[in-house]
C-alpha cells in the first residue's frame, strides 16, 4: 500500500529502497566543554548543509479528511513517559511518570498539557477514556494520583505487579482507589491471557469507539505484559511492560513501555504467526532509546515511518551522585539510534531538515562521566529530548505528519494548538459495551 505524508517518505516495505541516512559524528565527553559539532558532507559547508531545503512536499492521498486522524502526544516530561492518544471521540492516556528534582517537575509539566488539550477539546469533558500503566517505575507512576484526582477515568490497565517501592507505590494506591470506584473498568493484565499472533482487545482495553465526528472506529489491543504471580522476565520489571497497538483506519502505532531486548525477542517469537501485528508506521521507542531497548530486528520487522522517543535533554545535568536524568543514563543511546537510522532496514521517512542532536555513547558510573556525541540526523528520529513534545498525526488514509514543541516542519496541519475541536455534543466519548 503506497502512503504519503508531511515528512516525506518512500512506499514503507523493506523492498522498496527507503530514504537516504546522513549521519555524521564527533564524539566528546559531556562534562569536557562544548564541540563544534559534526562536519557537514563533503563540498558543502555546515551553514549549506543545514540550510538546505526539506524534501518536497507531497500531497495527501484522496479521501484524507483532517477529522478522521488520531494524534500521538509525546509528551515532555522529561526523563519519564507520558503519551496522549486523541481520537476524535475519546483520549487514552499510556503513562504518566516524569522526571522531578530541582530543575525540572515532570508531573507539573503532564498537568498543564493535558489541562490545555481539554481546554482545546472541551467536548470531551475532561475524560479519560483509557488509562495505561505499563509497569511500575518511578517515571512511568509518579503522576497516576493527580491525573485520577483531576480527571474523570473510565477504565484503566495495568501489568498487576505489585511492588513495595518508589514506583510501585502509586500503582498500589491507583488499585486501592479502584476497589473504592467499582464503576470504573480494570484490567490486571496477564500475558498468558493475550493469544499469540492476534494480541487481546475487550471493552475496557479499547473503550474509544466512532461518533458524529468520525465515523472511523479505532482498534486499541494488548500485545506484551507481564504473567500475573510470576517472575519478571529477566529479572527486570522493564520486561514485563504493557505494550499496546492502537490503529485507526489505515495508520498504526507500537507503544512499548520500557521493554529490553530479551523481551522484545520473546514478544516478536508469540506473535511469529502473525509477524504484522508488529508492523506499524508510528514507533514509540521503548526505555528512552537506552542501549538495550531497540533490536536492528525489531525495527526492520515494525517497518516504521516515523519513530519517537521520549527521553530528558542532555542541557539538563544536576552534577549530583545520583542523578537520575537522560544526561546522567546517555538517553537516547547511540545503539537505538544506529538501529533505527540503518539504510536498510531503518525508520523509513525523513525529517524536514537536518538536525544536530546530542546522542549517549556511555552513561555515568562510579564517578565517571557520562559521554555523548554531536550527531546529525536526517531521519524522522524524534525525540522529545530535542524535540520537545513530539505530535503525529495519523490519518484514517495513511498520511503521516508531524509536529514538535520547537519546530513547525512544513506540510504539518492540527499541530500542537491549532484546529477548533468539533462541537461537544458530536464527540462525547463512546465507550463499548
Amino acid at each position: 500500500m503506497s502512503r504519503a505524508d508531511g515528512i516525506d517518505r518512500p512506499r514503507r516495505r523493506a523492498s522498496v529502497p527507503r530514504a537516504a541516512l546522513l549521519t555524521l559524528t564527533a564524539c566528546i565527553g559531556c562534562v569536557r566543554g562544548p564541540s563544534a559539532g559534526p562536519p557537514p558532507p563533503s563540498g558543502k559547508s555546515m551553514d549549506e548543509y543545514l540550510a538546505e531545503a526539506p524534501p518536497a512536499r507531497r500531497k495527501p492521498p484522496p479521501g484524507t479528511r483532517e477529522s478522521d486522524a488520531m494524534r500521538l502526544h509525546v509528551i515532555d516530561v522529561g526523563q519519564g513517559a507520558a503519551q496522549l492518544i486523541e481520537f476524535p471521540c475519546g483520549a487514552v492516556l499510556v503513562d504518566t511518570g516524569g522526571e522531578k528534582n530541582q530543575l525540572f517537575d515532570g508531573e507539573k509539566a503532564l498537568l498543564g498539557y493535558l489541562d490545555r488539550f481539554f481546554e482545546r477539546r472541551s467536548d470531551l469533558q475532561r475524560t479519560i477514556a483509557l488509562l495505561v500503566i505499563t509497569h511500575p517505575h518511578i517515571d512511568h507512576t509518579r503522576g497516576i494520583a493527580a491525573v485520577l484526582e483531576r480527571y474523570q477515568v473510565l477504565n484503566v490497565v495495568d501489568n498487576g505487579d505489585v511492588r513495595e517501592d518508589e514506583g510501585g507505590r502509586p500503582q498500589l494506591a491507583m488499585h486501592d482507589w479502584l476497589t473504592r470506584n467499582p464503576a470504573v473498568g480494570h484490567l490486571d493484565l496477564s500475558r498468558s491471557e493475550i493469544p499469540d499472533g492476534e494480541g487481546l482487545t475487550s471493552p475496557v482495553i479499547d473503550p474509544v469507539g466512532p461518533c458524529a465526528a468520525s465515523q472511523v472506529d479505532p482498534v486499541l489491543r494488548a500485545v506484551w505484559s507481564g504473567d500475573l504471580g510470576r517472575e519478571e522476565v529477566g529479572h527486570d520489571p522493564n520486561n514485563d511492560s504493557v505494550v499496546m497497538r492502537v490503529d485507526f483506519g489505515e495508520s498504526s502505532a507500537l507503544l512499548p513501555g520500557d521493554i529490553e531486548v530479551l523481551a522484545i525477542a520473546r514478544m516478536v517469537k508469540k506473535h511469529q504467526a502473525n509477524p504484522e501485528l508488529l508492523d506499524v508506521d508510528i514507533y514509540v521507542v521503548p526505555h528512552h532509546g537506552s542501549r538495550h531497548s531497540t533490536t536492528a530486528d525489531i525495527v526492520a520487522r515494525a517497518t516504521p515511518e516515523v519513530a519517537v522517543i521520549s527521553a530528558g535533554p542532555y542541557q539538563r545535568h544536576l552534577r549530583i551522585k545520583e542523578e537520575y536524568t537522560a544526561r546522567a543514563f546517555a538517553h537516547p543511546h547511540q545503539i537505538a539510534i544506529d538501529h533505527l537510522t540503518q539504510k536498510k532496514s531503518g525508520v523509513s521517512g525523513r525529517r524536514p531538515g537536518p538536525i544536530a542532536v546530542w546522542v549517549g555513547q556511555r552513561g555515568a558510573w562510579q564517578g565517571r562521566p557520562s559521554e555523548f556525541q554531536k550527531r546529525t540526523l536526517s531521519a524522522a528520529v524524534y525525540a522529545t529530548a530535542w524535540d520537545g513534545t513530539v505530535v503525529v498525526t495519523g490519518n484514517a488514509s495513511g498520511w503521516i505528519e508531524v509536529a514538535t514543541a520547537r519546530t513547525q516542519p512544513r506540510g504539518v496541519r492540527g499541530g500542537l494548538r491549532s484546529g477548533a475541536p468539533p462541537g461537544p455534543a458530536d464527540t462525547r466519548p463512546a465507550r463499548r459495551r
